[in-house]
């Protein structure tokens, strides 16, 4: 099955919801449950592979801006020379600070990164880097950037599990109507929905398990 268009999905949803007059909170609504869904699991329609970051063009400059659609980290962040590529060591800011304190000074320590803390939407690295040669990369789940509306060309999970966002739009639509036994069936409907399709996305996802065997 194709992904729907926000038109479909806004009939979608309608053809239960009934009210035609609602369309700004149907709409809200189907952005609000995809969210949702987004903050709770890296689910496989957001995650990008090894996005290359190259936003270090100065000596000095320590700071690489996140995506615009940056939602949270995969694994950790890591660079390379070139020829070999190397895992950096994720920090509190806290820590980081009292790690490289001179980051902004004058004489700020710069070598190899090895280590990184994510701060104001940035990843900054430590120590400073001492070439502009090198490749940042960075596996991330997305955040959709764009709210839902009639012209949305793709709807996220409509495709592999457009009950889910139904049911959870649903569940939203009455509780803002005020009928609150409608919402919670709905709500529990998408709960049980939202838990099977995060059970498919991990199952799909997961290494197989192999017995190692022994000769006794």
């Amino acid at each position: 099955m194709d992904k729907m268009t926000g038109s479909e999905f806004y009939d979608y949803v309608v053809r239960t919801f009934k009210r035609t007059d609602k369309s700004s909170e149907v709409y809200d609504a189907i952005t609000d449950t995809i969210l949702d869904m987004c903050e709770r699991m890296e689910f496989e329609d957001t995650k990008v592979e090894a996005y290359t970051v190259s936003g270090i063009s100065a000596l000095g400059d320590y700071k690489l801006d996140l995506p615009d659609n940056f939602g949270r980290l995969i694994g950790d962040v890591r660079w390379s020379d070139g020829e070999d590529s190397f895992t950096l060591v994720k920090l509190s800011k806290q820590k980081f600070n009292e790690q490289f304190p001179g980051h902004d000074g004058t004489d700020p320590i710069d070598g190899e990164p090895a280590n990184y803390c994510v701060f104001g939407n940035q990843i900054l690295l430590g120590p400073v880097p001492d070439n502009t040669t090198y490749e940042y990369q960075i596996d991330y789940s997305t955040f959709p950037a764009d709210a839902v509306t009639s012209s949305t060309s793709e709807v996220l999970f409509s495709d592999k599990a457009r009950e889910c966002v139904k049911f959870g739009s649903l569940a939203r639509l009455y509780e803002v109507m005020e009928n609150f036994d409608m919402a919670e069936r709905y709500r529990g409907k998408f709960e049980n929905e939202l838990g099977q399709f995060v059970a498919r996305e991990k199952l799909n996802t997961r290494a197989p398990f192999a017995v190692k065997q022994v000769n006794i």
